[in-house]
Parts: C-alpha cells; structure tokens; sequence
C-alpha cells in the first residue's frame, strides 16, 4: 500500500514539474514574441498561460497535447 502512495506521489511531482517546464517555456516563448513585435503570438501565449492557471484538467490536457501536422503522404490521399 505504501508503494501506491509512493507512486501516486512521484507521478504527482512528475507532473507539477511538467507543469513548471510548460509554464516557464511560455513565458519565455511569450517575452521573445513581444520583443520580437509578434504580438498575436504574444496574446495567444497569455491565452495559454492563462489557461494553466485555471487548473481545469480539459484545458491542461489539451495545452499539453502534442499535435503533429499531417504527413504530405496523408494529405494527398484525403485530398
């Protein structure tokens, strides 16, 4: 049973240290984008870190979902 709580407890920190890291690349994305002049770029990126903060398992799921573009293969046989 202790193993469980160890467990759970090590998955725990895993993942506020995932959330730490994501938060901290934003950031960091989000300051390079406004010295840059990219300001939608900048806006979205507040949208995102504002999103984290709300804490909602739907909305960090899907900031940390990692989304691939489709291969040119895939696309020419859709389209």
């Amino acid at each position: 049973m202790s193993n469980a709580k160890e467990s759970n407890k090590a998955k725990s920190q895993e993942e506020l240290d995932q959330d730490e890291s994501l938060r901290r690349m934003i950031a960091f994305t989000k300051r390079e984008a406004e010295k840059d002049g990219r300001t939608f770029c900048a806006y979205l990126l507040d949208m995102a870190m504002n999103a984290l903060s709300e804490d909602t398992p739907e909305m960090n799921m899907a900031l940390k979902a990692k989304i691939t573009p489709l291969s040119l293969e895939q696309g020419r046989t859709n389209g």
